[in-house]
């Protein structure tokens, strides 16, 4: 198995919030409050991910219509 660039022995990863070095113990994250300031930035949807939008509560498509008898 080939290891990435930023996993070499010596390399200490950046914490992808404030940019210290990371912790073993909270990698990526160099703290517990690095942590939770993206998970709350996930929950309250600072980050999304791309794609189509969901269709509204209720609301049906024709793929997931279900059989009439």
């Amino acid at each position: 198995m080939q290891r990435k660039k930023d996993d070499t022995p010596g390399t200490a990863r950046r914490c992808p919030i404030c940019g210290e070095p990371a912790s073993f113990a909270e990698r990526p994250f160099c703290s517990r409050r690095c942590a939770e300031i993206d998970l709350h930035r996930w929950l309250s949807d600072a980050y999304r991910v791309p794609g189509q939008a969901a269709p509204s509560d209720g609301a049906e498509t024709a793929q997931h219509k279900p059989e009439q008898k």
